[in-house]
């Protein structure tokens, strides 16, 4: 318990640079614990089995320590070298997506049973594509978890041949 004081009492210093009083203890262990001030810095993710979207400003993703968090960017159907399977395949876009998902959750030690939410956008959704994802999602999330998920149609993403784009959080256990 002491070392534990200490530790707290030490993350107190740093994020204030000040001395702290002992009655202010149980206050600051309960915000601290409780991650409503984080001391650590979030660090990104990336993996060099998936195309690199560094010079495009920003992550593939980002793991937070409190608790371990993890958020995804957008994850699109490029394979490592940003080529399309088939521009033109929704289904084989959606299945690189989820192969993307899986390397790029376990760059941060998770799987897709840590997934808490999923965020779909379809270019001109229709019951076809709606159907296909949601086969091909069943087929990935096989284990009896399902995340929390949103489907929006959209008219157009970031480059003409992409047909759906993905985003994901998950928590760590």
């Amino acid at each position: 318990m002491y070392r534990r004081i200490f530790v707290i009492l030490k993350k107190i210093k740093k994020i204030f640079n000040k001395k702290v009083t002992l009655w202010l203890l149980p206050f600051w262990t309960l915000i601290l614990d409780c991650g409503f001030v984080s001391h650590k810095q979030h660090k990104a993710i990336r993996s060099s089995e998936v195309y690199n979207t560094w010079e495009y400003g920003f992550s593939q993703g980002i793991v937070t320590d409190s608790p371990k968090t993890i958020y995804l960017s957008g994850i699109v159907g490029w394979n490592p070298k940003r080529q399309l399977p088939d521009p033109n395949d929704f289904e084989t876009q959606t299945i690189q997506i989820f192969e993307n998902l899986k390397l790029l959750l376990k760059s941060g030690n998770a799987t897709l049973d840590d997934v808490l939410r999923l965020e779909v956008f379809i270019v001109g959704i229709d019951k076809s594509k709606l159907t296909t994802y949601s086969r091909i999602s069943g087929q990935f999330f096989n284990s009896g978890h399902k995340p929390a998920s949103t489907v929006i149609g959209v008219e157009a993403l970031a480059r003409e041949s992409l047909l759906i784009e993905i985003q994901a959080t998950a928590s760590v256990r």
